[in-house]
């Protein structure tokens, strides 16, 4: 909203609460009489450009709709795939760097006389970190090639419990990846003189934008028992 011309404001038009169908999106220029920022919102990340508005007889004439009317859901879902595979493909990335700095580290650092890399308390939660980072880097480039073959309507039927699968299973990993390193840089690792608290901070919020993890799971499950298609 610092920049931005228009606001997509997603409203209900028609129907009852909790119908997908009845919901209209409504492109609103920024500024425009009645749109109010209220407030920049703190989040966990820091100061972000996430607004508080208010709408008070903000009117809009019929050509700024964006897609069909009651229709405003479909708009939100054009490109949520892209973006649930884009996150996964971000935390993956994320999370490998912090595991290989943790490497790193638990090899160098030597507070007893031998490295702690040479403990089982160091070695075993790293590995089990990194073969999820291998598995998940596999499914990944699987789920984004089929994605490239795929118009958006057969991506939403055939594969959108495999984003799923890669965007909550990676975006876990990316915040248990960025824990354990600070965890075992010990008291530098939790400071800003390395990135592994800004990587938690950052890509925490995957953990609930684009659909949290349990619309994820709930995504997944009903592909699997028939519940959609």
């Amino acid at each position: 909203m610092h920049v931005a011309t228009h606001c997509a404001l997603f409203a209900r038009t028609s129907g009852e609460d909790g119908e997908a169908t009845g919901i209209t999106c409504f492109l609103v220029p920024n500024p425009t009489e009645g749109l109010q920022i209220e407030e920049w919102m703190w989040t966990f990340n820091m100061p972000t450009d996430h607004p508080h508005c208010t709408l008070k007889e903000v009117f809009v004439p019929d050509n700024d709709v964006l897609g069909d009317v009651d229709q405003g859901l479909l708009v939100a879902m054009h490109f949520v795939h892209e973006s649930r595979i884009r996150q996964a493909a971000s935390s993956l990335g994320a999370a490998q760097y912090c595991l290989n700095e943790t490497f790193a580290y638990t090899k160098e650092r030597a507070p007893f006389g031998k490295p702690l890399s040479t403990n089982q308390g160091i070695q075993f939660p790293l590995v089990e970190l990194q073969t999820e980072a291998e598995m998940l880097r596999l499914l990944i480039y699987k789920t984004a090639a089929q994605m490239d073959q795929m118009d958006k309507v057969d991506v939403a039927k055939k594969l959108t419990d495999k984003v799923s699968m890669c965007n909550y299973r990676a975006n876990r990993l990316v915040c248990d990846a960025a824990d354990t390193a600070m965890q075992f840089h010990g008291g530098i690792g939790y400071s800003r003189h390395k990135p592994f608290e800004h990587i938690y901070r950052h890509h925490r919020r995957y953990r609930i934008t684009e659909g949290a993890e349990e619309i994820q799971l709930r995504k997944i499950a009903g592909m699997l028992y028939g519940f959609v298609s």
